[in-house]
């Protein structure tokens, strides 16, 4: 298991576009995802529950993998997270 902490920094938070491209990230990975704010826990390959978790500029939030190529998983979503989703905003 790996895990680590984020702040979101994208102005309009996680909202569908930046959470369909962190679902699309994580889906490539066999590992399990799993995105946790304020002790509720989403399942980061899906997007209902990643953008049920209300993920907001500045909220604290942290990314747990679980799986034979989680190493791979989180250089993977932490390249997404801070390019900012790949946003211009």
């Amino acid at each position: 298991m790996v895990e680590k902490d984020f702040i979101m920094e994208n102005e309009a938070g996680l909202h569908a576009r930046p959470a369909a491209k962190f679902t699309k990230v994580a889906n490539s990975y066999k590992s399990d995802v799993y995105v946790i704010k304020d002790g509720k826990i989403g399942n980061g390959k899906s997007l209902l529950s990643i953008l049920a978790l209300g993920i907001y500029k500045g909220s604290k939030f942290r990314v747990q993998i679980v799986g034979p190529d989680e190493a791979e998983a989180m250089f993977g979503i932490t390249k997404i997270i801070d390019s900012n989703f790949m946003e211009d905003d």
